[in-house]
């Protein structure tokens, strides 16, 4: 008898196949330009399994954002948590960042490039819980920093934006062939620029951290 397990597990590699097909179709010719068929044959598999897993090209584009942005996520929050100050916390969104889409060129492209991608109302909304969960979690780790004055208070929707857009944008531009250098050779630069925006003004904050 087939186990459960070992059913769910052939379940998630094909649709992980599938996803990463797709994911090459919609780097190489864009999701409109992509068909069903272009995925099937980059995933050695029948059509009827896209349909199966993921309903229609909607649904897998969907599905990859959607997961994109979780594995994104997660990886931040799992640094975040080894930090111990301001510094390195502030620090660490813009090295993790840069080194996450300098390792995942082409998904990090899919997600920078495709904001406006249209999804259904359903896939919509688990995006929409996805960011706030992670909005969510993200302030609630940075609180007792701008609580302790070791982080300047701000507006609360200034902080991603200054920490993080200035990294996005280098990003988007090296992704589109503009510049040179990976977002990983320049995050020391950006890095340093977010801290010296975030930092607090009573320096004895930060060396009562690190003491």
């Amino acid at each position: 008898m087939v186990r459960r397990s070992t059913i769910r597990a052939g379940t998630a590699a094909r649709k992980s196949q599938i996803l990463d097909a797709a994911l090459s179709c919609f780097t190489d010719v864009g999701i409109e330009a992509t068909t069903i068929d272009d995925i099937r044959r980059y995933a050695d598999c029948s059509t009827g399994s896209i349909y199966h897993h993921f309903g229609s090209k909607e649904g897998i584009a969907s599905e990859l954002f959607i997961g994109g942005v979780q594995r994104l996520n997660a990886d931040l929050m799992t640094k975040l948590t080894r930090c111990r100050t301001a510094e390195r916390a502030v620090k660490t969104v813009v090295t993790q960042y840069s080194d996450w889409v300098t390792r995942n060129r082409e998904l990090a492209g899919y997600l920078l490039n495709s904001r406006d991608l249209a999804m259904s109302a359903q896939a919509a909304e688990v995006l929409r819980d996805v960011n706030r969960a992670h909005i969510r979690q993200v302030f609630e780790f940075f609180a007792p920093f701008v609580g302790s004055g070791a982080m300047r208070i701000l507006p609360v929707e200034t902080y991603i934006p200054i920490i993080s857009g200035p990294i996005q944008d280098y990003a988007r531009h090296w992704l589109a062939g503009q510049f040179k250098d990976s977002p990983a050779k320049v995050k020391a630069v950006f890095a340093e620029a977010a801290w010296s925006a975030m930092k607090g003004a009573d320096d004895s904050v930060k060396r009562a951290e690190t003491g």
